[in-house]
């Protein structure tokens, strides 16, 4: 099946779209993520919920990463890990769109 992510990842409110078991049944344990932060957007919410762990990878511009315990700064082309319950709250520090992807998946195989 192709999906068309970036079409539906921009007709979306909530900017961002993920491809996984709830569009495709033959998808068992992971999913693919594409979402984007407006210029100086801040506070956007991200996280796996339980049983879940992801990795976020941004494509473009430059974010700040906050966690509980930390806050980093993610370039363009660097990868985030966020474990299972983790949330995190993103901030894009430029002046243009920043797109990121998620990935994800499962820590122990369940069914959505």
């Amino acid at each position: 099946m192709i999906f068309n992510l970036r079409e539906k990842c921009h007709d979306s409110p909530k900017k961002e779209f993920f491809y996984g078991a709830k569009i495709n049944r033959e998808i068992k344990d992971v999913y693919l993520g594409l979402c984007f932060l407006e210029p100086g957007e801040v506070k956007r919410k991200v996280g796996p919920g339980k049983g879940h762990e992801e990795l976020l990878y941004l494509m473009n511009g430059q974010i700040r990463v906050n966690t509980k315990d930390k806050e980093i700064t993610l370039n363009e082309g660097e990868v985030f890990f966020i474990p299972d319950r983790v949330n995190v709250f993103l901030k894009n520090l430029t002046e243009e769109r920043s797109y990121f992807m998620i990935a994800g998946g499962h820590t122990k195989h369940h069914k959505h």
